[in-house]
């Protein structure tokens, strides 16, 4: 693949098949003088927590297989279905969303459209990192859209026609999506997803791509075992290099933390590893081993203050020698199950959602067609070699000074993590290595 160390992409798409009424756009007063002081505070802690939970249910869901998708890109689509989004199915999104109680809808709205306009791309130089995030949702021409959705969403909003040409529609939308992931994720709606009933398609694709501050020499790249979970151990590609990093032993989450910052200074890499023993289990989904272990201590409130301590202030900087898998792994993420589990389903639900926030009084009951996630990621050696460490704060008392030795030659999880947004951008569990590009079987 092209430049760049680290590549990932995410995209969502949900299909609604649209409907009906409310007097007001979102609430009773769209239009309050006063934002509330406290919305940015509470939908950033809100999307945090969604990004730990949702990462708790897909590994319950997927406990024996490697983990990617976008936190940040699931949360920014399925705001907008709860923008949309009336009765039970308000209140389930709300839920699932993590979203405070003294914050009401358009403090929600209003903080959207300010991270929607403000993003963080315009920030990044092309030397720096690569990053772009959209949303789009193609309504129906035959549906009367409500005139205030039009004005709070803008060019976010498109109207087609579903009922002509399906197959035509559908492959804008996938064409569009190629656009925006730099054509890392193709084909994303299959054949048959548009049909001539479609009345709504929303979609947020989402896509990285950033070098290393400190490179990772190809030279010093060589084959070595992966101890997968289970019985199954696998010939990879292991970079390697000795340098200053971020890194701790935490005992509360039980696992080693080294954090890889990106050129530019904003998103990092962290990555969590089980100590070696208790990392892989006999059958790979036992809820005891490493991994389901960690997950869970990250999903308490003490795990999660932790983590966000750490990703925000990062760790003591000491000398370190890393030996990272390269890998290259591609997911759809179980929607319809995650959402469930997260408490969503109706939304997914036969004739069930209430999405008649979106479209004038009078139009029939909408329902969710389907949903889509698919994220993807890359990680190798290509990088920048930065001239200064980053700056890490915060005293963790205790923490041995000698050099380290960060080895994940066993099943670790990863997160990338933009400071700035205190958002998780991707989360994944690497498990096993994906055949056969980056790897050669062999016996356990």
């Amino acid at each position: 693949m092209s430049a760049g160390n680290v590549q990932a992409m995410s995209v969502l798409a949900v299909l609604l098949l649209v409907g009906s009424v409310s007097s007001q756009c979102l609430v009773e007063n769209d239009t309050p003088e006063l934002s509330n002081p406290g919305a940015r505070k509470g939908l950033r802690t809100a999307r945090f927590k969604f990004a730990l939970n949702s990462l708790k249910e897909t590994s319950l869901i997927q406990d024996q297989d490697n983990i990617f998708y976008s936190p940040h890109s699931l949360y920014e689509a399925l705001s907008l279905a709860y923008f949309g989004a009336r009765g039970t199915t308000e209140q389930s999104l709300r839920k699932a969303l993590h979203i405070p109680d003294d914050l009401s809808k358009i403090d929600v709205e209003r903080y959207y459209a300010f991270e929607t306009a403000d993003g963080f791309a315009s920030e990044a130089s092309a030397t720096d990192y690569d990053y772009s995030s959209a949303n789009r949702l193609w309504i129906s021409d035959k549906r009367k859209v409500r005139e205030c959705m039009l004005n709070l969403f803008g060019d976010q909003l498109e109207k087609t026609d579903f009922h002509t040409n399906p197959t035509a529609v559908r492959n804008q939308i996938n064409q569009w999506v190629s656009n925006k992931t730099k054509k890392h994720i193709q084909d994303l709606l299959p054949s048959g997803s548009i049909t001539s009933d479609t009345d709504l398609v929303l979609v947020n694709a989402v896509y990285f791509k950033g070098l290393w501050q400190s490179q990772f020499n190809p030279t010093n790249s060589k084959k070595d075992l992966f101890y997968s979970s289970g019985s199954r151990n696998s010939m990879v590609t292991f970079m390697h290099q000795k340098g200053t990093f971020s890194h701790l032993v935490s005992e509360l989450l039980g696992a080693h933390i080294l954090e890889l910052p990106y050129k530019g200074d904003r998103i990092s890499m962290f990555v969590m590893l089980p100590p070696f023993a208790t990392a892989r289990s006999a059958n790979g989904g036992d809820r005891g081993d490493g991994i389901r272990a960690l997950i869970d201590r990250l999903s308490t409130d003490e795990g999660s203050a932790e983590l966000r301590d750490i990703l925000d202030y990062g760790a003591p900087a000491r000398d370190v020698e890393v030996y990272l898998p390269r890998f290259e792994v591609e997911k759809e993420l179980p929607l319809r199950s995650l959402l469930t589990a997260l408490g969503a389903g109706e939304l997914m639900g036969p004739n069930s959602a209430d999405l008649r926030g979106f479209v004038e009084e009078g139009e029939t009951p909408l329902h969710l067609g389907d949903a889509v996630h698919r994220a993807r990621i890359e990680v190798n050696e290509e990088g920048t070699t930065a001239a200064a460490a980053t700056a890490l704060f915060t005293f963790r008392s205790g923490r041995p000074m000698q050099p380290a030795v960060f080895n994940a030659n066993h099943p670790f999880v990863y997160m990338l993590y933009d400071r700035k947004m205190k958002a998780i951008l991707f989360s994944g569990v690497y498990r096993s290595p994906s055949l056969p590009k980056n790897t050669a079987e062999t016996s356990a």
